[in-house]
């Protein structure tokens, strides 16, 4: 297998636990979480190889959260701590869906400088996860020097938007648009939730905003529809893959693992560009499952399943 690496933020999820919300919470329990570190994550409970490119703080926290990767196997040697540790508050209503609030940290200042290219190959996957990789600052300095080291090198480009509304003020909002769309137009593999398609593509249909991602240069694109599975379309041939049914908890990291299962599936792969579609249904029959699973728990990085319990199911 080949090694995934995955750059953004590794922050700590403050889970109100009592699904009264944000506001009327009263029980929180401190997690492991951050999109990118999730996803690199279950790479590793899967059985892949994963290496986690980004900035921690020199305190407590920070300390938590690098045990938390050591202790799944995800290699940290890109890591760095300095400043203080990202905190995200995490609401979680009757229904499982989730409410959030920032209190950002360091992990805006990850520097391109940091990153060993010796240990990355032609053949392994850039995975990009943008919850604040579009804040400005030196990490997303860092996100497009990457991306094109990426595009240069033909590696496989793997993008998520990750949008957060209480992340992207509105004034920003277009700006945000504007460089997922640079984004897109190298990625190999990119998944969105049907909102992100619709607030990213500005179209009013699946079947449009999946016509004006293809048109971009992508090939490979899946929208996440909850319970009814997922849409896959690649080179507009499209296929809803159906998902399984759970009793959901807490849907927090459910994407993450989603696109975790997704690149762990395709690090075995020689040629990942050219890929046929029954074996992409098969690659997203799994990762659904993988995503479904995690939503049956509290936290995200606890609750992705290892490759024996997805098997099991």
């Amino acid at each position: 297998m080949n090694n995934i690496f995955c750059i953004g933020e590794l922050l700590i999820d403050m889970v109100c636990t009592d699904k009264k919300g944000l506001k009327y919470g009263k029980k929180f329990e401190k997690k492991a979480g951050g999109a990118p570190a999730n996803v690199a994550v279950a790479v590793s409970k899967l059985g892949g190889s994963s290496y986690f490119l980004g900035q921690v703080g020199k305190d407590f926290f920070g300390d938590f959260l690098i045990e938390s990767l050591e202790s799944y196997g995800v290699n940290i040697d890109m890591m760095i701590q300095k400043d203080t540790t990202t905190i995200a508050l995490v609401g979680i209503d009757e229904f499982g869906e989730r409410n959030f609030d920032f209190l950002r940290g360091g992990d805006g200042n990850y520097s391109y400088d940091l990153i060993n290219f010796d240990r990355i190959n032609d053949n392994d996957i850039i995975h990009f996860g943008s919850a604040t990789g579009f804040l400005g600052g030196e990490l997303e300095k860092t996100y497009f020097k990457l991306l094109n080291f990426a595009n240069e090198n033909n590696i496989f480009i793997s993008f998520d938007p990750n949008y957060r509304d209480t992340l992207i003020e509105d004034k920003f909002l277009n700006d945000f648009i504007d460089k997922c769309i640079e984004f897109i137009k190298l990625s190999d593999f990119v998944k969105l939730s049907d909102d992100e398609l619709f607030l990213i593509t500005k179209r009013d249909t699946l079947e449009e905003g999946i016509e004006f991602l293809h048109d971009l240069g992508v090939k490979v694109i899946t929208i996440t529809l909850g319970d009814k599975g997922t849409l896959l379309s690649i080179n507009k041939t499209k296929k809803i893959i159906p998902s399984i049914s759970i009793n959901q908890v807490d849907s927090t990291g459910a994407g993450d693992a989603f696109v975790g299962a997704v690149l762990f599936k395709l690090s075995s792969f020689d040629n990942k560009k050219d890929i046929s579609f029954e074996e992409w249904e098969d690659i997203i029959l799994f990762a659904n499952k993988v995503g479904a699973i995690t939503c049956s728990n509290y936290g995200a990085i606890e609750s992705i399943p290892t490759l024996n319990e997805v098997d099991n199911l």
